[in-house]
This record gives structure tokens, sequence and C-alpha cells, in this order.
């Protein structure tokens, strides 16, 4: 039987299926020239913040997947230091006994994407530095190791070095977009386009890396 990591992941499956939404919000912008009306900008915006979603979301139940299937089987002496400081406070009997350190490593793992019934929201925002944290705790050492530049959008690759801080610009983004309750003036369909490419292509390559990371754990 095929080992869990050899398939892709069902938060990439859930991912997909999302971003659809994004071609449905932009079939109702025309193609070609010119520019938008304030119909079709709106559009543009939530598309954006959609786009934002879905990879937030995606982030956070790829973490949990992982943690689900790694803590099954790892041998404790290979878990990752970032999860032996995460659970290092716990007492003996705690960690051996009741609920037992496998199970304590879900549980922060959810919490820490999602939050939990203690007023406690899991991840702020999906940038690249949380994602790293909450994956690398997670089972994946660098989810990010394996993405290439050239999925950067082509509207930011001039000044975004790295996928990493092209995370970070949607993430801006976003945020402009939400907290301001403003369409940047310069943001049209190709961008959108772009991000949503972007979105795609890093899921894929997070999940194949991610997952190939948990496996050397267990092999």
């Amino acid at each position: 039987m095929p080992h869990w990591t050899e398939a892709s992941t069902s938060a990439l499956a859930s991912a997909e299926k999302s971003l659809k939404t994004v071609e449905n919000l932009l079939s109702f912008v025309k193609g070609g020239q010119g520019k938008p009306s304030a119909k079709e900008r709106a559009i543009f915006a939530a598309a954006v913040v959609f786009l934002y979603g879905v990879w937030e979301n995606y982030v956070e139940q790829l973490a949990i997947e992982l943690v689900g299937q790694l803590s099954k089987e790892v041998d404790p002496a290979r878990i990752p230091e970032l999860v032996r400081k995460s659970l290092e406070k716990k007492s003996a009997w705690e960690l051996s006994i009741s609920p037992g350190w496998r199970t304590l490593w879900v549980q922060t793992i959810k919490r820490s994407a999602v939050g939990d019934d203690s007023d406690r929201f899991g991840m702020n925002t999906a940038r690249a530095g949380q994602v790293k944290n909450l994956l690398a705790t997670a089972g994946s050492t660098n989810a990010f190791q394996g993405a290439l530049s050239d999925i950067i959008p082509e509207h930011i690759a001039e000044t975004v070095a790295d996928v990493e801080s092209a995370v970070d610009e949607l993430v801006t983004l976003r945020g402009e977009i939400v907290h301001t309750g403003q369409v940047p003036a310069s943001l049209r369909k190709a961008h959108v386009l772009g991000w949503e490419n972007f979105v795609q292509s890093l899921c894929e390559s997070l999940d194949a890396t991610a997952r190939a990371q948990c496996k050397a754990l267990t092999s």
C-alpha cells in the first residue's frame, strides 16, 4: 500500500476546488484592454481577498493534515526540534500518559492553525514567516524549499526577489483592500490572474515539498 506522502493532500484538493470560484468571479469581467469599470474593480478586489483566503486556509489545513498523519508513525527521536520546544513545558504525565505527546502535538498544531475555544484564534496572517514556522512545527522543515521564482506574478517580478516575498506582497495587498475598503487604482484583471496562478502553483509546490520532508522523517 502506498505511503500517505505519495499522494497530494486533501488540503490541496480543497484549495484547487476553491480556486474555481476566482475563475467564476472573473468571468463577469470583460476581456481585452481598457480601464476597468467600478464594478469590475470591485470584482478584482473580491477575487484578491478570496485568493488570500484560499492560501491561508490551505496552509492551515495542510499543517493539520500533515501532523495528523505524521504523529501516528514518527519515532520520538526524530520529531522536529520546534515540536520538542512546543512540548517542553508539558508534564511527564501529559507527555507519556494522558493525552500523550502525539495527541499534544496534534492539539498544538490545530491551536496554532485555527485556534480553539479559549480565545486563541490561530494564525494571524499567512505571511511567509508564519507559514514556515507553522509547517515546520507540523513536520515540514522548509516547505518553501521547492518553490521556484518563475511562479512570481509577472507584474511584481521586477521588484520581488523570491517566492516568500511574493507571499508577503499578496498578504499586504489583501490587507490594503480589507482594512481601507478601497481598491488599489493599479489593480487589473491580469494582476488577479497572476495571483491566481501564483497561489495554485505555490500550493502545489508546498504540498510536494512538505510531503517529501515528512516522508524523510518516517523512513
